[in-house]
């Protein structure tokens, strides 16, 4: 199965927490990876670049809805995806992927008023999977100089924010947050 379409099914099937006053917040890592290397936060941006890709580099956006908003790039990184799914009214989502050779992005937002943010920056052979089922949710997630590392990172419900950044995951970290 190809690696982007694979990141998009374990985005889309990722549960979920109803909503409420406070969310629970799962945490799970493979691999040995050390609280220096992750930073998790309530809000934070990445700037996106724009330019070309690699060779053998693609990206996919599909959206259905109103209002609907999605950025895609690929900087100098051979044979790296993204795709954006998004269905609702008033998401936005930006994906990038820069100098990270074989990487893929996937992100899946159903609902309205969402904001989804990924960059890989870096290594090679990285994923992240987005998921956003709700309304008025935010997520950041980068990937930093790491190889062969994966991020999955679900939200569901009404008005959470979070976001986390990864920087030189042992090879084969795997991390899930939901």
């Amino acid at each position: 199965m190809h690696p982007t379409i694979f990141l998009a099914a374990i985005a889309l099937t990722l549960g979920g927490t109803p909503p409420g006053h406070a969310q629970d917040f799962g945490f799970q890592v493979s691999n040995g990876l050390t609280l220096e290397q992750v930073s998790v936060t309530q809000n934070g941006t990445i700037s996106a670049p724009s330019s070309s890709g690699g060779a053998g580099s693609s990206a996919v956006i599909a959206q259905a809805g109103n209002g609907n908003s999605a950025v895609s790039s690929v900087s100098g990184s051979q044979n790296a995806g993204t795709l954006v799914l998004q269905q609702g009214n008033a998401n936005d989502a930006v994906a990038v992927i820069q100098n990270s050779p074989g990487s893929v992005i996937a992100q899946a937002q159903l609902g309205s008023s969402n904001y989804s943010l990924a960059a890989i920056v870096g290594g090679s052979a990285n994923g992240i999977a987005s998921a956003q089922i709700g309304n008025s949710l935010s997520n950041s997630v980068a990937l930093v100089d790491s190889v062969g590392t994966k991020v999955v990172y679900g939200q569901a419900g009404q008005s959470y924010s979070g976001g986390i950044v990864v920087r030189n995951a042992p090879p084969g970290t795997v991390l899930r947050l939901n």
